[in-house]
């Protein structure tokens, strides 16, 4: 059983994913358009296209060591007995809250880079939006999981017993 009303923060493994996706993310959003208008408009751009490409990748570099400890270090989630809190962010904090009672679906995920590092996370779904506990450990992300989904059934099963007593 999770720790209840106490936010707790991601696998260590986090900040090696985190380093992965912001050298992709770069690369394809950054270096690779920077590389291509140096090839492609040389003859207008000369030695400024290299300079936008070194800077590029310059940038490249410093955000993915800068960003990913600074991303670790703001990434919380807590569980409640009432609701869930996902606090993360870069630039612009984000806090999520979501009602237990609101919840009707959990998945456990992991993509190809969360295989790679060893990490998992929880999808809960709501009527209207989504949320996800990322970075945790397998172990972590099914005890959530199957936590969230025993106190979801328990929250439906006692409004069924309450709206059977007022028949």
């Amino acid at each position: 059983m999770p720790k209840l009303n106490e936010y707790r923060t991601p696998s260590p493994k986090a900040i090696t994913l985190m380093r992965i996706t912001s050298v992709i993310v770069t690369a394809l959003f950054l270096v690779v358009p920077a590389v291509c208008a140096a090839i492609f408009a040389r003859d207008y751009l000369g030695r400024a296209g290299w300079i936008l490409v070194g800077a590029a990748a310059l940038f490249s570099i410093l955000y993915t060591l800068i960003a990913p400890p600074i991303r670790f270090k703001r990434y919380r989630y807590m569980i409640a007995e009432d609701r869930i809190e996902i606090i993360e962010g870069l630039f612009f904090i984000r806090r999520t809250i979501i009602p237990i009672d609101r919840i009707y679906q959990i998945d456990v995920r992991k993509g190809p880079l969360d295989n790679a590092v060893g990490v998992e996370k929880v999808m809960v779904t709501t009527a209207g939006s989504s949320a996800a506990f990322r970075f945790l450990e397998p172990e972590v992300a099914d005890e959530i999981a199957l936590y969230i989904n025993k106190t979801v059934l328990g929250k439906i099963q006692s409004k069924m017993k309450g709206d059977a007593q007022d028949v």
